[in-house]
C-alpha cells in the first residue's frame, strides 16, 4: 500500500499576495484559518485532494512543539529563511491512522508516534466549529523539506463544507504529481521507500516514480529536472525538495485563452501542458489536459 497524495504545503512569505496570485490564476481560494503553531493558511480543494497555501502568522508562536517535540511551524520559517517560497512538506492520505502508522513503522518508520491538532473553521452559516485531524510526521532532520505526513480528517463532514470551491475557473481538477530534485537521489529514495514501500518504486537515480493510489512523487537528478522543467533553469538541487506540481486540466485550451485574457505569463511546454512560473504561487505548476 502506498499513501495518496492529500495536499502539498506550499510555504509563502506573504500569504495575502500569494491568495490573490491564486485567485488571478483562476482557483477558488477558501477563508484563512490558522494553526496553534504559528502559522495561518488558504486550501484550494480540489475533488481529492488540495493544495495549502501556509504562511507565518504569529511569530510568537512558532516554538510550539507537538507531543513528540516537532516543531511545525519551525520547518515552515526554515523552508523560507534557507531557500525561500516553495513547498515544505507533503501530506499523504489516511483514513485510519493507527493502521497506516502501525504499517509505516514496519517499513522502518517509528521514530514518532500519531498526534491530534484542532483548529477552529469558519462555517457557511458564519459560526466557528473545531475541526480535528490526526498526523503522524514522517520526518528526517537531515533532508527536512522531504518531509511527508500522514493526514486523518476526524471531522471530514465539517472539513469540505462548500464543494463550489472545488470547481475552479481554470479548470483544475486535481494534483496528480509532485516532482522533487535531489543532489543525491539513491540516498534519498531511501526515505520514500520506508514511507511508501519498495514496491511502489521504480525507475532509477535520474528518476525515481513512487506511485500512490492519487497520483505519483517524482524523485529527479538535477539534468532530469532541467529537462523536464525548462522554466525552472538551473536551480540548486541542495537541499533535496519537492519544486513542481502537476495539475490535471479539464479543458488548457481554455485556461490559457482565459489567462492570455489577462494578461498572466505562462510556457507552453508542449500542447498539451502549460506551466505557470514559481514566481506567483511559490512553486512552478503544470496544468496539463486530462
Amino acid at each position: 500500500m502506498s499513501f495518496g497524495i492529500d495536499h502539498p504545503l506550499l510555504a509563502v512569505s506573504d500569504l495575502d499576495h500569494a491568495a490573490a496570485a491564486a485567485r488571478k490564476l483562476g482557483f477558488n481560494v477558501n477563508a484563512r484559518h490558522q494553526h496553534p503553531w504559528g502559522t495561518d493558511n488558504h486550501l484550494l480543494f480540489f475533488s481529492n485532494n488540495f493544495i495549502e497555501l501556509i504562511g507565518i502568522g504569529r511569530p510568537e508562536c512558532l516554538d510550539y512543539q507537538d507531543d513528540n517535540g516537532f516543531q511545525f511551524g519551525r520547518l515552515i520559517e526554515a523552508r523560507l529563511t534557507s531557500i525561500g517560497d516553495g513547498i515544505a512538506m507533503l501530506a499523504l492520505d489516511s483514513d485510519s491512522i493507527q493502521r497506516d502508522h502501525a504499517l509505516v513503522a514496519s517499513r522502518g518508520f517509528d521514530e514518532a508516534r500519531p498526534i491530534i491538532f484542532r483548529r477552529q473553521a469558519r462555517l457557511p452559516s458564519g459560526h466557528d466549529t473545531e475541526v480535528s485531524v490526526a498526523l503522524d510526521i514522517l520526518h528526517d532532520v537531515e533532508r527536512p523539506f522531504l518531509t511527508q505526513f500522514l493526514c486523518q480528517q476526524l471531522r471530514p463532514e465539517l472539513f469540505r463544507i462548500d464543494p463550489t470551491l472545488e470547481s475552479h475557473p481554470n479548470g483544475a481538477t486535481s494534483i496528480t504529481d509532485v516532482w522533487y530534485v535531489s543532489d543525491d537521489p539513491e540516498h534519498d529514495i531511501g526515505h520514500f521507500a520506508r514511507i511508501h514501500g519498495c514496491a511502489a518504486i521504480r525507475g532509477d537515480a535520474r528518476h525515481y516514480i513512487i506511485h500512490t493510489h492519487k497520483g505519483d512523487c517524482h524523485l529527479l537528478d538535477p539534468a532530469t529536472l532541467m529537462t523536464t522543467f525548462p522554466l525552472l533553469g538551473e536551480i540548486d538541487a541542495e537541499p533535496p525538495r519537492a519544486v513542481a506540481l502537476t495539475l490535471a486540466c479539464r479543458d488548457l485550451a481554455a485556461t490559457q485563452a482565459a489567462w492570455d485574457a489577462a494578461g498572466i505569463e505562462y510556457h507552453a511546454h508542449d500542447a498539451s501542458q502549460a506551466d505557470i512560473a514559481p514566481q506567483a504561487m511559490g512553486t512552478l505548476l503544470r496544468f496539463a489536459q486530462q
